[in-house]
């Protein structure tokens, strides 16, 4: 549609219109005939409002979005709760105290949808940053909560699995432990043995040097015949060995030595028979253990997760791959639950183009003259005309 308008002598002002716009609520507003619907003056305020500002808010999304803070919010105040409780020594003081950080976190976490929301409506680029580094801080604060409370979920399910591998780990260490101790005692008896053989090795060498010596060692004297004249005479002279009494004491010395270390390997030897150093009820419990430990990885969904993620057997996964498995399972789904109410809160905004208000096209005096020249000439003299025969027609009648 085309519109013009008289602008005196010096011109013309031309409006255009496009007919194939789409009508807005605002166009619809400013022309209600065109539509059927009833609009309420609340709803016109609205748009108007919505239409000066240059931007419409949704707000059930930003109910939405505030209602999964609150959840949040809960969750994670909840678990802080939860796990104070569980110390030994809790106490009210204590559980205060422990709240405290958590509380300060959730207000930071609430900053988190007016950011998002500044994000979109701000017009300065540098308040928009500030606000888009605001959003980043509150996520990163709600991404370390949910975090804690995923950690919380998940080690329950492994508390089977870490007990069947304690209790494993503690009896193998306990048969590591007897292994030591029926070494250290099969070392002594095998000391004791050694100590024996030498004493009864030298006890024998003591006997055979024994055995080697004379019993008594006999002197030939000559002396003057007690007859002159007579030849001299030869007396011989004996006396025990006097290599024999030390031998001897050596021996008695060796007797009681062989004597001693013999007691020593005996009571080495009784020893090593106790009870406590047979292993094989030991060896019965890491067998049992181990089947359990092998029940409880086999049952337990992360230890099988991890294996198909990893390509390897359930039992050779270990708590590494379970963490990395966790990795996934919590940080990311974490950060993406922080992302929620933010992302909610960032499309609740849309933006509204401003109404485009009327294009006034200014012709020059010439190109109006040349342009609608004739058209305002024959309006005149079809004016003239007029006024001339409404003029003669009520001097007839008057005469």
């Amino acid at each position: 549609m085309m519109q013009l308008s008289l602008a005196g002598g010096r011109g013309f002002s031309v409006n255009f219109f496009r007919t194939n716009d789409i009508v807005t609520e605002r166009e619809r507003l400013d022309a209600p005939e065109a539509d059927s619907r009833p609009i309420s003056a609340r709803q016109r305020n609205k748009l108007e409002r919505d239409q000066e500002r240059g931007y419409s808010i949704n707000v059930k999304q930003i109910v939405l979005a505030f209602a999964v803070e609150f959840v949040i919010i809960g969750l994670i105040l909840t678990n802080n709760f939860v796990a104070v409780a569980e110390l030994p020594d809790a106490t009210n003081l204590r559980t205060v105290h422990a709240l405290l950080f958590p509380i300060a976190m959730a207000m930071v976490e609430l900053a988190r949808v007016p950011l998002a929301i500044a994000v979109r409506t701000q017009n300065s680029w540098h308040v928009k940053l500030a606000a888009l580094v605001g959003v980043f801080c509150a996520v990163s604060v709600t991404a370390t909560s949910l975090i804690q409370i995923g950690n919380s979920t998940f080690n329950p399910r492994l508390e089977e699995t870490h007990n069947a591998d304690a209790k494993l780990v503690d009896l193998r260490s306990q048969r590591e432990s007897l292994t030591k101790q029926v070494s250290t005692a099969d070392d002594l008896v095998k000391q004791r043995q050694a100590e024996r053989d030498r004493a009864l090795q030298a006890n024998q060498a003591l006997v055979v040097q024994l055995n080697a010596q004379k019993p008594q060692e006999c002197t030939t004297t000559t002396v003057p015949s007690a007859t002159p004249g007579a030849p001299p005479e030869t007396r011989q002279r004996c006396q025990v060995n006097p290599a024999l009494k030390p031998l001897n004491a050596a021996i008695g010395e060796s007797k009681t030595k062989l004597a001693e270390t013999e007691a020593a390997l005996r009571e080495a030897e009784a020893q090593r028979q106790n009870p406590r150093y047979d292993t094989t009820k030991l060896d019965a419990e890491i067998r049992g253990a181990e089947k359990e430990n092998r029940g409880s990885i086999y049952q337990s969904q992360l230890h099988a997760y991890a294996a198909m993620l990893l390509g390897k057997d359930p039992q050779n996964v270990t708590d590494g791959d379970v963490k990395l498995l966790e990795w996934y399972l919590i940080v990311i789904p974490s950060i993406a639950a922080a992302l929620s109410s933010t992302l909610i809160a960032i499309t609740a905004v849309r933006r509204i183009k401003p109404k485009k208000s009327p294009s006034d096209v200014n012709f020059p005096d010439e190109a109006a003259a040349y342009l609608f020249g004739p058209l305002v000439s024959a309006i005149r003299k079809e004016a003239r005309d007029a006024v001339a025969a409404a003029v003669q027609q009520s001097k007839e009648k008057s005469a």
